[in-house]
């Protein structure tokens, strides 16, 4: 995951189609998705178990969006619920402390270039209709970042400077 988290910009200026951004953006989904499945396969805090499920599963419908919008260049996205709220079930029994901090600096380090990627793809973009739609994927991210950003405060004590 790390590889192609690292290699966004430089692959971003090479790009030559929406499609090849596409094709980077639906990538990233699949690693982060794995990765939330891999963390949620080894955490035992339940309320941090079912952040992971719940972050792998978004993964999973940014990656079937961006399938779609592939394939048709018609953006399509349902309306998103709103966030769940893991603070209570997280601080309960949050054991391996340190751990779990890193794992999920981890995912806030995720969330976060996957918020840029879509930025930056609404950017390449001149149609206005494909431009909400990376806008609308972008906002979804912040709003996985908030989520995590919120765990961490919860955790720590204190609230990280974004």
């Amino acid at each position: 995951m790390s590889n192609i988290l690292d290699e966004i910009d430089k692959d971003l200026n090479k790009i030559e189609s929406i499609e090849e951004a596409i094709d980077m953006a639906i990538t990233l989904e699949q690693q982060g998705r794995e990765f939330y499945l891999d963390m949620a396969s080894k955490i035992k805090n339940p309320g941090v178990k079912d952040m992971y499920r719940y972050l792998a599963d978004e993964e999973k419908k940014h990656e079937e969006y961006l399938t779609q919008f592939k394939n048709d260049m018609s953006p399509v996205l349902e309306e998103e619920e709103d966030l769940p709220d893991f603070k209570v079930s997280f601080s309960s029994e949050f054991d391996d402390r340190l751990d779990e901090i890193g794992v999920l600096l981890g995912a806030l380090r995720l969330e976060r270039k996957s918020e840029d990627l879509y930025k930056k793809l609404a950017e390449m973009t001149g149609d206005m209709e494909q431009k909400h739609f990376f806008e609308k994927i972008a906002s979804v991210e912040r709003g996985h970042y908030e989520i995590i950003e919120g765990l961490l405060d919860t955790s720590t004590g204190f609230r990280m400077q974004t």
